[in-house]
């Protein structure tokens, strides 16, 4: 394990990487060859390999270092203009830029809402199990081949890494099939380097055992924390020292090191931009029978990726007597709700070195997700997985999963499904409840699959906006129709999304547009951060 403070305030080379992600029908060798002439009249420090470990086919992944540091302008940029010129490469079939946004906002960074911290009714460590009805799930009786409290059920968790934590237990982690996306080695645990020595914004450290606590925490009922599902066994993988700004390909790499070590579920309490990699892996992972889920979100006026993707579950976050907690993302890409505000977490006190180890309440639909994917293991192991295979087969278990979800959540008595999704996670409901027909279930499979439609993916991105309006919207701007617009849409998708999250100004000139008479009519905003091809178009 890494002591704790190791890295201290030296600035991570990855501050200086620039990743793009191609796609084409070249292998490798010829590939590099390809890119070669543009990555390398903008530095002589790169290299190509492929995103994922099970094999040399693509997507492959560029790794540049360069002069202009993560998070700025120009950095951005660089990284969509060198996009644009690889997009004119004969071979290269689809290029987006791996550039982290600033948009999803961790709930101490953020300010705090009114009732936020210390929320009334959630004294008790187990307020909210009991607001997913966790002890009654746990007293049902298995279905023949099942298993209760998620035994045998393995959770894949991409965060900040894991610490020797007593809320949480070194005994709920497969520590042998551990990884660290960011290092590249086996050792994914979390340097916990005090957040105002960390040289990224808004850091998180401890983030990962926080909500592994959640999921599977091994504390006492009386000081610590215990899991929604805690005979489960989770897998830490380190994917990011900030749930803010990170990059998708590590989040991606982490998803296909679950699906290579075994796992059944993934839990993702963080959130980006995404692109077409990460979406290509999670359906990869559904494919092979898991349950992917992320966290919707906090603070900001959109759901992030991978949960505003199709085949990614996106949680919301609600608080004590199913209360909606104000920070919570929501719109149509949200799928259901779950506890996150004023949560029981392990936690730090960063006062001490090193670090002392607390349980805390804390906000966040980081939580929420959490607290899905602890149910997630309980139908799981309640059915069993031999039982569910039998049944639907690999590609359709998440399918069935969303079905049963629907079936059994709890809808207060006034619930925006709009915004909010299917209701509340009830864990009792989720296991009592039959099994769908395998045949319904079956004919839903392609509601779960990797967006094609750049529309689809950026509407997603905006809460409450129909794709059509916003298509519409952007034909109208862009000043294409038809073919035309398909072309420059797909062309410009990833640089689309992140000026979306990343330039409040010109996503709210665009919503201008896709919602008539919201906002007085003018010229759409020009963000400085955009590629020259982009700005030719919107100028």
């Amino acid at each position: 394990m890494r002591d704790p403070g190791v890295r201290g305030a030296v600035q991570p080379k990855a501050m200086q990487q620039l990743r793009l992600v191609v796609d084409g029908d070249a292998a490798l060798p010829e590939t590099t060859r390809l890119v070669a002439p543009h990555v390398g009249a903008v530095t002589n420090r790169w290299r190509l390999e492929p995103l994922f470990a099970d094999g040399g086919a693509p997507p492959y992944l560029i790794i540049a270092e360069v002069d202009e540091v993560v998070g700025t302008r120009e950095y951005a940029r660089q990284a969509h203009t060198l996009v644009q010129q690889l997009l004119g490469v004969p071979g290269l079939h689809q290029v987006e830029a791996d550039v982290p946004v600033n948009g999803y906002q961790t709930p101490e960074a953020a300010p705090a809402f009114a009732g936020e911290v210390d929320l009334d009714g959630t004294e008790q460590l187990r307020w909210a199990r009991d607001a997913i009805h966790c002890e009654r799930a746990w007293q049902l009786t298995p279905e023949p081949g099942g298993r209760s409290h998620g035994e045998g059920i393995l959770i894949g968790h991409p965060d900040s890494g894991y610490t020797d934590h007593w809320g949480l237990g070194l005994e709920a982690l497969v520590l042998d099939s551990a990884w660290d996306a960011i290092s590249d080695d086996s050792d994914a645990a979390d340097p916990l380097v005090p957040p105002e020595q960390s040289p990224w914004p808004m850091p998180n450290p401890g983030h990962g055992t926080s909500t592994a606590s959640v999921i599977v925490g091994r504390g006492s009922e009386a000081l610590g924390v215990v899991g929604v599902a805690p005979r489960a066994k989770l897998v830490p993988i380190r994917a990011t020292e900030s749930v803010v700004q990170l990059f998708d390909s590590d989040v991606a790499r982490s998803v296909d090191h679950a699906r290579r070590a075994g796992c059944h579920i993934v839990s993702m309490s963080l959130g980006g931009k995404g692109f077409f990699g990460l979406r290509r892996c999670i359906q990869r992972a559904v494919e092979s029978g898991m349950i992917i889920a992320a966290a919707a979100g906090n603070k900001v006026g959109f759901v992030v990726a991978p949960a505003s993707y199709d085949n990614c579950l996106a949680v919301a976050a609600t608080g004590f007597g199913d209360s909606l907690w104000e920070g919570s993302s929501r719109g149509s890409a949200v799928d259901v709700a779950a506890p996150g505000w004023s949560v029981h977490v392990a936690a730090f006190e960063w006062s001490q070195q090193p670090p002392g180890r607390l349980v805390r309440r804390s906000s966040g639909t980081s939580y929420a997700v959490a607290h899905l994917a602890g149910a997630a293991a309980l139908w799981l192991a309640h059915h069993g997985l031999d039982t569910l295979q039998a049944a639907y087969g690999e590609a359709a278990i998440q399918a069935a999963f969303v079905h049963v979800l629907g079936q059994s959540s709890r809808r207060p008595q006034v619930w925006d499904s709009n915004n909010w999704g299917v209701g509340i996670v009830d864990a009792a409901a989720l296991l009592a409840a039959p099994l769908p027909d395998p045949d319904s279930v079956l004919a839903t499979v392609g509601a779960f699959s990797a967006m094609d439609d750049p529309v689809d993916r950026l509407s997603a991105l905006l809460a409450g906006v129909d794709p059509g309006e916003l298509r519409d919207a952007l034909s109208a701007r862009l000043g294409l129709s038809g073919s035309a617009l398909d072309a420059a849409l797909r062309r410009f998708e990833g640089e689309l999304a992140y000026l979306l999250l990343e330039e409040s100004d010109f996503r709210e000139s665009l919503l201008a547009a896709a919602r008539p008479g919201a906002f007085p009519p003018g010229p759409i905003i020009v963000p400085t951060s955009a590629s020259p091809h982009l700005e030719s178009l919107l100028g």
